[in-house]
């Protein structure tokens, strides 16, 4: 009887959204096989720390190695995801690139829908309970967090994060590193420019240049970038 290899999943960079990587690749019976830091951890004082998002595994699963990039070699039957959701992830996806050449994987809650007729590229997320569309279009590095819709046809750029809540109307353009904070709604047909950010709760209306910061029902303009 041919042996199974176990597919290991190997996280670059910790956040506080990485008990949420931990959760969908137990859910797809993946195993959370290492934490690959490349700068070393900085907690906030209302974060929750890595050792303590590793020890919450203890019984689910063997817990994951946690080494420093300078450290990291690829291994067989690996596969590859980014962890943080800030705008620094461009960059930790620059130095990869450089260093290895990877390929990364598209993980995808099995609670959520996501339409045969929408694309994912590669290193995508979508969290639990989400919903994507069909004709929806999603880049590079796209994080799709817990709860979120988003509509038929809409396009997303790389390195955008769609928060826990959220409600993208279709035939909408999102550019990239673009952050749509929880429980933002944005109407049908918008254009939302390059490092953009529409605030918590904020109903958008209407387009939204790149780099700034709205907010508010309906968003208006409250800073650039």
């Amino acid at each position: 009887m041919t042996k199974v290899a176990v597919r290991r999943l190997v996280i670059f960079g910790a956040s506080n959204i990485v008990s949420d990587l931990f959760d969908c690749a137990l859910a797809n019976r993946l195993h959370p096989a290492k934490v690959v830091l490349h700068f070393p951890e900085s907690a906030g004082a209302r974060d929750v720390p890595l050792a303590a998002r590793i020890a919450a595994l203890k019984g689910l699963c063997e817990p994951p190695q946690v080494e420093m990039l300078d450290d990291f070699q690829p291994g067989a039957s690996e596969l590859y995801l980014l962890g943080p959701t800030t705008p620094t992830r461009a960059n930790l996806a620059a130095e990869l690139e450089r260093r290895f050449g990877l390929r990364y994987h598209t993980l995808v809650h099995p609670t959520a829908y996501v339409s045969p007729l929408a694309q994912l590229g590669q290193g995508v997320f979508v969290g639990a309970n989400s919903v994507v569309g069909p004709g929806a279009c999603l880049g590079d590095h796209v994080f799709v967090n817990r709860g979120v819709t988003i509509g038929h046809d809409t396009h997303i750029g790389s390195f955008s994060r769609i928060q826990p809540g959220a409600n993208l109307g279709g035939l909408s353009r999102i550019g990239s590193g673009v952050t749509v904070a929880i429980g933002a709604t944005l109407l049908e047909r918008l254009v939302i420019g390059n490092g953009a950010f529409v605030g918590a709760g904020a109903v958008a209306t209407e387009d939204v240049p790149e780099g700034v910061l709205v907010t508010g029902i309906p968003a208006r303009f409250k800073k650039a970038f």
